[in-house]
């Protein structure tokens, strides 16, 4: 679809509740209003190496007429199949400051479609 990232740029980045990374541990770090300027201390250099980013995951979270996204900057499959990826996102989500239903989407930046919250859960090993 022609236009996809600008439309979930404009979405995302209009009223964020929140703006994150997750380091490859799961643990949450608030980028506050953006992932350039707020790289976890000590990782500055993870901004300039996407879609990896240095093994941490950065996003965004937005609702909009009481629907809720997470778009997660990260390489198309990482979010697709079980494995420590899911985990380290579920981990950091679990400690989000803000509520997050199960119902929520989650997508890549680019739109790969990774299912609701609740899929990724039941995506998750073990």
């Amino acid at each position: 679809m022609r236009g996809r990232r600008a439309a979930i740029k404009s979405f995302t980045h209009f009223a964020p509740e929140f703006v994150f990374w997750i380091a490859p541990d799961g643990t949450l770090h608030d980028a506050k209003d953006a992932h350039r300027k707020n790289p976890p201390r000590g990782f500055q250099h993870i901004v300039k190496d996407p879609p990896n980013y240095g093994g941490f995951l950065r996003g965004r979270i937005a609702s909009q007429g009481g629907r809720q996204l997470i778009v997660v900057y990260c390489p198309p499959d990482a979010l697709a199949v079980p494995g420590p990826i899911v985990l380290q996102f579920l981990a950091g989500v679990a400690a989000f400051p803000v509520p997050v239903s199960e119902k929520t989407l989650v997508i890549s930046d680019n739109g790969d479609l990774y299912g609701t919250l609740s899929d990724l859960q039941n995506r998750a090993p073990g």
